[in-house]
């Protein structure tokens, strides 16, 4: 999974990147991490789930999401999308470092 974060104040300047690997991480929290993936129904969702007035200051999101038979990336606005794929949003950017 790779999250990318631009927009806020900075805008473009401040644009941050967290790299997941499942594979690396403690089972319990890649499993809750896969959990929000399968909630969200991610491969589902459309390409975009933005806001049709977003504000200077609103982040954006671009998660993509690679399991090797199928790969999906979405571009996005936190209040715009369902509580799973917010849940895992905030996740990411809690648990993960940015490269």
């Amino acid at each position: 999974m790779t999250l990318r974060c631009t927009g806020g104040f900075t805008g473009p300047a401040g644009a941050q990147t967290r790299t997941v690997d499942l594979a690396s991480l403690p089972q319990d929290q890649a499993e809750q991490m896969q959990q929000l993936v399968q909630a969200c129904d991610f491969f589902a969702l459309p390409d975009k789930l933005v806001k049709t007035e977003p504000k200077s200051w609103d982040f954006q999101y671009d998660l993509e999401v690679d399991e090797g038979q199928q790969a999906h990336t979405v571009r996005y606005h936190l209040d715009a999308v369902p509580e799973q794929l917010r849940e895992l949003t905030e996740k990411i950017n809690d648990e993960v470092d940015p490269d």
